[in-house]
């Protein structure tokens, strides 16, 4: 994901140098240029929250953790870092050998994984700002 002030500042260098300059009216040019202003005003105001990205750690780690004591499900569990890329081969995984761990383990793994991912859409969901969020 991109992050919010590298983002604003795409848009405002667009509005700048691509967009403003491309008009020929001066009312809809003015516009523009005061669009990007706008945009640099908020940007100040946005604080990048390192919260997020720490929680979806946890969040992962926390999993891959329960899972390796998961009988059954522990072999799912690979040698690499708590990712969403490790994530993703994980759930494959868990599909793919569903028959081989067991319909107990797929159940609880299955389940475990879920409220992952649950934990992980409501750090995304968080408000990118100022206080608790």
């Amino acid at each position: 994901m991109i992050p919010a002030k590298q983002l604003l500042n795409e848009i405002v260098s667009s509005l700048r140098n691509v967009i403003a300059p491309a008009i020929a009216e001066p009312y809809p040019k003015a516009q523009a240029y005061m669009a990007a202003v706008i945009l640099e005003f908020v940007m100040r105001q946005v604080e990048e929250r390192s919260d997020i990205a720490e929680g979806k750690r946890e969040a992962l780690a926390a999993m891959f953790l329960d899972l390796s004591r998961i009988a059954g499900a522990d072999r799912l569990v690979g040698g690499g870092p708590a990712t969403d890329a490790e994530l993703s081969k994980l759930i494959e995984r868990l599909y793919t050998e569903r028959a081989q761990i067991g319909e107990p383990a797929f159940t609880a793994a299955n389940r475990l994984v879920r409220q992952t991912l649950r934990r992980l859409l409501d750090q995304e969901l968080k408000v990118a700002g100022k206080g608790d969020g």
